[in-house]
């Protein structure tokens, strides 16, 4: 066994620094949570920073020799849960490169303070170093052992390194006096490129400074979210479900204080506020409703108060957007519709008049849509989406010339934020698969890695403080399993069933009650995987890229159903119970999602937007006839186990509705839940529905909807908060089984100060 070796306990590359004895990452001063596998992978790769590490090594190094493991897929998920922490692609690598088939090769910067065998000097370690390879071994109380260095070898390393150290001096210094003969302020940038912090190539300045101070805001429990600072950046507005984790609603809180003065509260059909924004005197606060009874835009006095609807125009989409004063107070930039009963669009709405001007619409199949407003009162930036998996991002000035495209492609992008000098738009997508921050120039240009914020929120007037929402350890969206003693009566017994740090969802019951097909993340993206209903032996079954949920099985069990997007738009695909014959059964320019079997097996219903509205229809397994079945909209449709009705809900709309199998007038059977945004909480079983009401009070509910007595009865309270936006309940043919998922959202709001402005 080696003896320890005096190397550096601290590695720092770009915004971040690792702590070797502890195997701790963190950025910009705040703790990143990374798991040990991965940590000790990153420390391997700082050890050999510009070098080849083998998988062979890695293996070694991870894993002794009588260990059993599926290498090949342990390794590889260690390695991107690794990049997911560093916010790094394999496509295109900031900090770790693939060598195919070979290893890996850590590409970027590293710094290695208060490295003793060099009188205290940092030294660093480029893509380009000849380092020497270090055998690092795990010990029982969490140092870090390597094998021993020579003397020969030591006395070797220091004449290298004090050559290349010489050498660095007479580059800087160069750059120093050049520098100088310019001007001084180029001086104090190039010292910061120099350090530890990367610029990004676009060659905006680096505003980063070596004086960054992290502090949390809200420390309450909870979910807070959507942060913006007063104009004076003494207060945060925010979102928070509050300490009962219940509502949403929006607060203020002084920066530095610690008790949250509660401006909205939740009533039943509300839905959750939008994201709130000030007035430019600090004496209102604006927000618009979404997904509710009330939908518009409402302003609130910043020190308590009634609401005041400025408009009431419906807001069905993904997100509510953020309604901005613009800097003289007279207008509001805010989504809205340019027409009555047209698509969501970007408006400017005039206090003095009331009138909208439109600056840019999109199309009624569009998905949800984002705003920001640039510094200086000019510019609004804005994304759509078709989808949760595709959508476009644009600028468009208010002097009325039309909007430009940004972005586009099959991401989808949230919480826009504009940089201080207005030059460039931050935001988050899963780019390239990786959840992360990524900018953009306003003027035109490549995407690239945010690498000066660490987080995309509000920034002050004066540039200097950051605010933005960070998650903590929560809950991630899990399987739960309840037993009843009938349809609609008695919980018998509660279990969680399939559980990860990934989401898993979406789970339908085999004909037979014996496997488990759904939705999960474990795998880096949404794919469809079986388990057993008893939560065992889970097997993936598809892998085909991009974003793929909502499977339905056949009524013989052989067959899966799946909406899948692999391209521009999403569609139905097909496969066997064993993976094989995978096949798409819908084409076209047009979404095509959520599918169900008819219980003979003969045809497949599905919902599209593509006669302009989203519609049920019905596709034939055996010529590939389709048809459209509703006209008033429809979405997530289940047929009856007698095959004679198709009960469906909307994706706008509360409720769930009926229609003859073989077509004819549309029928509301329940009205109000569940709620939007909930279209899938419901489920068939031959005695009634299972469905959520999700305002149930004093806990979110599902409940039994008899088809003999036409009444609603409750069954479970839920312990957690249900995950939205996907068909998360289903049950069994008898009623006595129940899936679904809950799960427990935790977040604060973050500050980071002292950004430098050039």
């Amino acid at each position: 066994m080696g003896m320890p070796v005096d190397t550096p306990r601290t590695w720092r590359f770009g915004v971040f620094e690792l702590d070797a004895s502890s195997g701790e990452l963190r950025r910009n001063g705040t703790v990143v949570k990374l798991r040990e596998q991965p940590a000790r992978i990153l420390l391997l790769l700082l050890e050999h920073a510009g070098q080849m590490v083998t998988r062979e090594q890695l293996r070694q190094h991870l894993w002794p020799s009588d260990t059993f493991v599926d290498f090949d897929h342990s390794l590889n998920s260690a390695v991107m849960k690794l990049r997911e922490a560093l916010g790094d692609s394999a496509d295109k690598p900031l900090y770790i490169e693939t060598i195919p088939k070979k290893g890996y090769r850590f590409v970027a910067p590293v710094s290695q303070p208060g490295d003793t065998q060099n009188g205290g000097a940092s030294s660093q370690a480029t893509a380009g170093s000849e380092m020497v390879g270090l055998n690092t071994r795990k010990q029982s109380n969490g140092s870090v052992e390597v094998r021993t260095i020579t003397p020969d070898e030591k006395q070797d390393r220091r004449r290298l390194l004090s050559r290349k150290l010489a050498l660095i001096i007479v580059c800087v210094v160069s750059a120093i006096g050049i520098a100088a003969l310019i001007r001084s302020s180029s001086l104090r940038s190039a010292l910061v490129q120099f350090g530890s912090q990367p610029k990004p190539s676009s060659g905006e300045p680096n505003v980063m400074s070596p004086n960054l101070r992290s502090s949390i805001l809200t420390s309450a429990p909870g979910d807070a979210r959507s942060p913006s600072f007063s104009p004076d950046g003494r207060q945060i507005a925010f979102v928070w479900n509050g300490v009962e984790r219940r509502h949403y609603d929006i607060y203020v809180q002084l920066v530095g204080g610690d008790t949250p003065l509660q401006l909205t509260h939740h009533k039943r059909g509300d839905g959750v506020p939008g994201p709130p924004q000030w007035s430019p005197d600090g004496r209102e606060i604006a927000f618009a409703r979404c997904n509710s009874d009330r939908d518009g835009v409402y302003t609130v006095p910043a020190l308590g108060g009634p609401e005041r609807r400025l408009t009431n125009s419906p807001c069905r989409e993904w997100v509510a957007g953020r309604p901005i004063w613009t800097p003289d107070s007279k207008a509001m930039v805010m989504l809205d519709q340019c027409t009555p009963a047209g698509p969501r669009a970007v408006v400017l709405f005039s206090f003095a008049t009331g009138e909208k001007r439109c600056l840019a619409t999109g199309s009624h199949g569009d998905f949800g849509a984002e705003d920001a407003l640039s510094p200086d009162g000019r510019t609004v930036a804005f994304s759509h989406h078709t989808d949760a998996t595709y959508g476009e991002l644009y600028a468009v000035p208010l002097s009325g010339e039309g909007p430009r495209r940004l972005v586009s492609g099959g991401i989808h992008f949230w919480n826009l934020m504009w940089t201080p000098d207005g030059k460039y738009i931050v935001f988050y997508s899963n780019r390239g698969n990786m959840m992360r921050a990524w900018r953009v120039p306003v003027a035109g240009g490549p995407v690239e890695p945010e690498m000066v914020y660490p987080g995309v929120g509000s920034i002050s007037q004066d540039g200097r403080r950051l605010a933005y929402t960070e998650s903590q350890t929560g809950e991630a969206p899990a399987i739960w399993r309840a037993d009843l003693s009938k349809a609609g009566g008695p919980v018998l017994r509660t279990r969680k069933l399939i559980y990860s740090q990934f989401m898993e969802d979406c789970a339908q019951p085999s004909p037979d009650g014996t496997r488990l097909a759904l939705q999960s993340g474990r795998s880096g993206t949404n794919q469809i995987w079986l388990n057993s209903t008893d939560g065992d032996h889970p097997v993936q079954l598809t892998n085909i890229g991009g974003h793929s949920g909502t499977p339905r099985w056949s009524p013989d069990g052989r067959w899966i159903a799946f909406d899948a997007r692999v391209g521009d738009y999403a569609h139905i695909y097909v496969v066997d119970a064993e993976g094989r014959n995978l096949h798409a059964i819908t084409h076209g320019d047009s979404d095509n999602v959520v599918p169900s079997w008819s219980r003979d097996g003969r045809f497949i219903y599905f919902a599209s937007p593509r006669t302009g509205s989203r519609q049920i229809w019905k596709h034939s397994v055996e010529d590939g006839a389709e048809r459209q079945l509703t006209e008033h909209g429809g979405f997530a449709p289940f047929e009856s186990y007698d095959g004679r009705t198709i009960y469906y809900s909307k994706f706008d709309e509360a409720g769930i509705w009926s229609m003859s199998a073989s077509g004819g007038s549309e029928s509301p059977v329940v009205t109000g839940k569940p709620q939007v945004s909930y279209f899938g909480h419901w489920a068939v079983t031959e005695s009634g529905l299972y469905l959520l009401d999700a305002d149930a009070e004093p806990r979110p509910t599902i409940e039994f909807y008899s088809f003999a007595t036409g009444r609603i009865t409750p069954v479970l309270s839920l312990e957690k908060s249900p995950s939205d936006w996907q068909p998360s309940l289903s049950a069994s043919r008898d009623g006595r089984t129940l899936f679904y998922t809950q799960y427990d959202p935790q977040s604060v709001i973050k500050m980071v100060e002292n950004f430098r402005q050039e």
